[in-house]
């Protein structure tokens, strides 16, 4: 078991190098095509600095991941507001786009990162859960599932008109969404009743 070193500035920084390092390599290499030595390079870390903090390229993609998710939320004005999560989710998809190239490798592709996939789609699950606490977690993970496979095939589709805006994107989420888990939420209270 590797110690807790959240609270030491040092290893913090080693993290977020590392984070970023597989972020630059994720733009223009598959994840099967690196390695942690590669990793360490680009971060300008050693491998017992690597395997201090983590113990497979996936971990790292993960803390990534959550690094992004923690950066939008503290970038988020007035958290509080009626429209919060949407402003949150079209940030977070706009993050998607900005970064396509590494997005589309991390939780685009086959079987690399399913850790970071499973992630994102935790992700999902709990910013629908803050909405609707009422429907209940099964209805919730079918709902982010969803979510997480609408994204994938976003990215993974060609530019065009066809293709939707991030903004756009959102609006379709959340009205999908709401039709998956407001009837999950009516028909619970009906059954408790």
């Amino acid at each position: 078991m590797r110690p807790d070193t959240h609270d030491d500035p040092r290893a913090e920084r080693s993290r977020a190098q590392l984070s970023a390092a597989l972020t630059t390599l994720l733009r223009t290499r598959e994840p099967r095509d690196i390695s942690v030595s590669a990793l360490c390079v680009e971060a300008g870390v050693s491998r017992p600095t690597f395997y201090q903090h983590f113990a497979s390229i996936d971990e790292v993609a993960v803390a990534g991941v959550e690094q992004r998710f923690a950066r939008l939320r503290a970038d988020l004005p007035d958290p509080g507001a009626p429209d919060a999560t949407y402003r949150l989710l079209v940030s977070f998809l706009e993050d998607l786009e900005r970064e396509r190239p590494a997005w589309q490798r991390t939780i685009g592709s086959g079987t690399a990162f399913a850790a970071t996939r499973d992630a994102v789609e935790q992700w999902f699950a709990d910013r629908l859960a803050e909405r609707t606490p009422e429907a209940g977690p099964t209805v919730v993970r079918y709902a982010a599932a969803g979510f997480l496979g609408a994204v994938r095939a976003w990215m993974l589709q060609d530019d065009g008109p066809e293709r939707p805006s991030a903004a756009e994107l959102a609006e379709s989420l959340i009205d999908v969404s709401a039709r998956v888990l407001a009837p999950a939420a009516a028909t619970r209270s009906r059954l408790r009743s």
